[in-house]
């Protein structure tokens, strides 16, 4: 079970200097992710993050970068397999807000990660998946099943022989 991790990351915009940064990094609970009733994808651990804000002119900016552990359904072969998903380039402006004294970025930087997620999650390029008809996962080695029969739909024509078709008088040689 992971230590007791915060679940957000907030800016104390009063430590930012005028003409300078403010560096935040660590790591958020999985938890923030809430993938806890997804059933393709799971928190695997903590986010970790590094990110800088600074003021810009009527704006405060946000950049860095963070990463996820995650385990993921593999769309073929229907088993869990573990991998990192990253945000190499989180870069957000927010309005400068009067009177404001801090700034969550949580929802943000979740919103990013999960973006990062793959739509059809492969547990490896070569994946061979499930047999259609046993269920059989092929990557453990072939299954007994006996290969489909012939498409007879279409047999007719492997012997069709069509007629030599004088040239189109139009056409390009």
């Amino acid at each position: 079970m992971e230590p007791r991790l915060p679940t957000t990351v907030v800016f104390n915009l009063l430590r930012i200097p005028p003409d300078g940064e403010l560096e935040l990094s660590g790591e958020l609970s999985g938890t923030v992710l809430d993938l806890d009733r997804d059933p393709v994808a799971r928190a695997d651990g903590p986010v970790a993050y590094t990110l800088t804000a600074q003021f810009a002119d009527q704006s405060l900016l946000v950049r860095g970068s963070a990463s996820a552990p995650v385990r993921l359904l593999c769309g073929r072969c229907a088993r869990f397999f573990s991998t990192t998903v990253r945000i190499p380039a989180f870069l957000r402006a927010y309005p400068r807000q009067a009177g404001a004294e801090s700034l969550d970025v949580t929802e943000e930087l979740r919103e990013d990660l999960l973006c990062e997620l793959p739509a059809y999650p492969l547990c490896k390029s070569d994946c061979k998946g499930l047999c259609a008809r046993c269920g059989k996962d092929l990557n453990d080695g072939p299954c007994v099943c006996p290969p489909p029969p012939a498409d007879d739909a279409w047999t007719a024509l492997d012997g069709l022989v069509l007629p030599d078709r004088p040239p189109n008088p139009g056409a390009d040689p």
